[in-house]
């Protein structure tokens, strides 16, 4: 009989799975559909309701609407031809000073 090399023992039943790449799947969580948006001026979307620039009355403007942290909404849009910006909230147009007063709060 040919003597037995030494064995290590790690730890593990030799009738458990030793297989490390298959993982059990977890299960498949389903989305909300997500309200529909409104549509905002980028230079992506086509159409003809594209908001013009106050400025130069370019159609190219970019638009975000936000929310700043002191809970006042307001729409920025930018300008790719004249580079002009602008915060609207409800009711008027803010200057950067006051964007930057009320994202302060």
């Amino acid at each position: 009989m040919a003597p037995s090399a030494p064995t290590l023992s790690t730890g593990l039943s030799t009738t458990a799975s030793t297989d490390l790449t298959t993982t059990e799947a977890a299960p498949r969580r389903r989305r909300r559909a997500a309200a529909a948006a409104p549509p905002l001026g980028s230079l992506l979307q086509t159409g003809a309701q594209r908001p013009t620039c106050p400025a130069c009355g370019g159609d190219q403007l970019t638009v975000l609407s936000m929310v700043l942290t002191d809970g006042t909404a307001v729409r920025f849009s930018s300008c790719r031809g004249c580079e002009h910006r602008r915060w609207d909230s409800e009711d008027e147009v803010l200057s950067i000073t006051q964007v930057l007063e009320r994202t302060r709060a």
